[in-house]
């Protein structure tokens, strides 16, 4: 089984594309990248992405640069060849399911708002504490 899921954000808007399938007819795909915090230290891992369809509609539609995403997929690497002579080999997922992360700050639609915490100044307090 090939599966992967990640949750990140992305490091740059969603570009569409059009292209001819197999059968004469258009589909679009949609490309973006996205950045994700390891778990432990202070590395990032980035990763390619690609989804179709009315899907990748929607990606390229509703986010942009720094919007979190959380998605599903399955890796794929291909093989190619640099400037400079050098094989390499491209990893990318091929999303199948993806839905939105909150925004740093923000609460999300599903959420109750945050409690009220009072005021946000402090008093001078006019009794003596005992330590």
């Amino acid at each position: 089984m090939n599966n992967i899921t990640i949750h990140g954000r992305l490091t740059r808007k969603p570009e569409l594309r059009e292209y001819n399938n197999s059968k004469g007819g258009v589909n679009t795909l949609c490309r973006f990248s996205v950045a994700v915090n390891r778990r432990f230290g202070d590395e990032t891992d980035f990763f390619d992405c690609t989804c179709f369809g009315k899907s990748g509609e929607s990606i390229e539609k509703w986010f942009n640069k720094g919007d979190g995403i959380v998605l599903s997929g399955e890796m794929q690497s291909s093989k190619g060849r640099r400037e400079d002579t050098k094989n390499v080999t491209y990893w990318n997922i091929i999303v199948q399911n993806w839905d939105f992360a909150e925004k740093s700050g923000a609460v999300s639609s599903g959420s109750a708002p945050a409690p009220d915490r009072g005021p946000q100044t402090f008093e001078e307090m006019e009794e003596d504490i005992p330590f």
